[in-house]
């Protein structure tokens, strides 16, 4: 039995269940870890359970012998793709973030039927989604603000997309399609009317979960991401063959990582 801890936002939660499926996918047992999850106060808590996953929640007890140690522990060492990862076996307890999609490419089919929403969606998300398939070519953007600027432990860490970074990235898009709507999503879409200087602009503001927004996002043509695995599985989740992803190239402040996907444009 693998048991794959589930902890962090919405974003996290899916990498590490996007990590456990895989593993699953080669044959192994596995389960996950929502003990910690569900006392977790931080970015709206567990939210796995809004998708059409199927892996089983670990007993009590298998996750109290790992912590005492009779079950052997395996922890991710950084940012970059371990494919020793992916070779765990036996009884084996595994926490990480696996933020890379070596980890799961392969059983991407899978991955996306376990992550169609199978609660209602809302209102105004509906409204956006036909807004977004009646614009011939578009484009999500995403700027990530929140607590990446009012806490200094998140600056060091992630930092803040520059101005610079989204002009860059617009003006790429509109050298392929010059008509394309942006659609923008942000924990702060007022800075974004403010300093966003966007023609065929349309600023998604609205009350929601998570999942719709990712959704709304996965509905584009093209996607612009921040330095976030929120918007990152939005562009992940978007099945238009055609896609052009751009992200920042610097997706942490002094730390490598695989996050970012090999045919996405880095800038």
């Amino acid at each position: 039995m693998i048991i794959v801890r589930i902890i962090g936002g919405l974003g996290n939660q899916m990498f590490q269940y996007a990590y456990a499926k895989a593993l699953e996918a080669s044959g192994k047992n596995v389960q996950i870890d929502l003990s910690k999850i569900k006392k977790y106060k931080l970015h709206g808590g567990y939210q796995l359970d809004k998708y059409n996953i199927d892996l089983k929640a670990a007993s009590s007890l298998s996750v109290f012998l790992a912590k005492i140690g009779l079950i052997k522990s395996v922890k991710e060492k950084n940012s970059l793709f371990n494919e020793n990862l992916l070779e765990v076996d036996g009884n084996t307890y595994v926490k990480g973030y696996f933020q890379t999609e070596k980890y799961f490419k392969e059983a991407r089919k899978t991955i996306l039927s376990q992550f169609q929403q199978i609660t209602a969606k809302g209102v105004s998300t509906l409204d956006y989604a036909k807004q977004i398939n009646s614009t011939q070519s578009n484009c999500s953007l995403h700027v990530r603000r929140g607590d990446y600027v009012s806490k200094k432990i998140n600056q060091t860490i992630h930092g803040v997309c520059s101005l610079d970074y989204y002009r860059a990235a617009i003006d790429h898009i509109l050298s392929k399609e010059s008509h394309t709507t942006f659609f923008v999503f942000s924990d702060d879409i007022e800075w974004t009317k403010e300093n966003l200087n966007i023609e065929n602009v349309v600023f998604v503001d609205h009350k929601c979960t998570p999942h719709e927004d990712i959704y709304l996002m996965s509905l584009c043509k093209n996607n612009i991401t921040a330095n976030s695995s929120f918007s990152w599985w939005g562009a992940w989740l978007n099945q238009n063959k055609n896609k052009t992803v751009i992200s920042p190239k610097q997706w942490f402040v002094n730390k490598e990582t695989n996050i970012i996907c090999e045919d996405w444009i880095q800038l």
